[in-house]
């Protein structure tokens, strides 16, 4: 493989690993938002579980913008040999794309139905 695919290759998975890290969660937070905002014990609103998942969004915010930042680098310096994009980042998109895929892959395989995009609030 070439060196400029190398860096294609590479910048095709973080796309692919930010736009999980951007789209599910944000996909997940706004339906389940109401969900988590009525949430009651004893008559008294739980705002624990809305935190705790503004939180997570956050940070999957963040690990998206990593992933697209490192994106974009690849794609600038494809020629490169080295592209500088510490291998830690490099594992991390793969995995999470390996897995998330595989998951997506299985519950339509088994269910006909998209994973994450068809939960809805019980």
């Amino acid at each position: 493989m070439s060196i400029a695919w190398r860096g294609i290759t590479w910048g095709l998975i973080f796309l692919m690993g930010g736009l999980i890290f951007l789209v599910i969660p944000t996909y997940l937070v706004v339906t389940f938002w109401v969900f988590l905002n009525e949430i009651t014990i004893n008559g008294n609103p739980v705002y624990t579980y809305a935190l705790f998942a503004i939180f997570l969004y956050i940070i999957c915010i963040l690990v998206g913008a990593i992933f697209i930042t490192a994106m974009i680098r690849a794609f600038i310096q494809r020629n490169n040999p080295d592209l500088g994009i510490p291998n830690g980042v490099k594992g991390a998109a793969l995995i999470t794309d390996i897995i998330v895929i595989g998951i997506m892959v299985l519950v339509y395989f088994f269910t006909g139905s998209i994973a994450f995009f068809s939960l809805k609030p019980p």
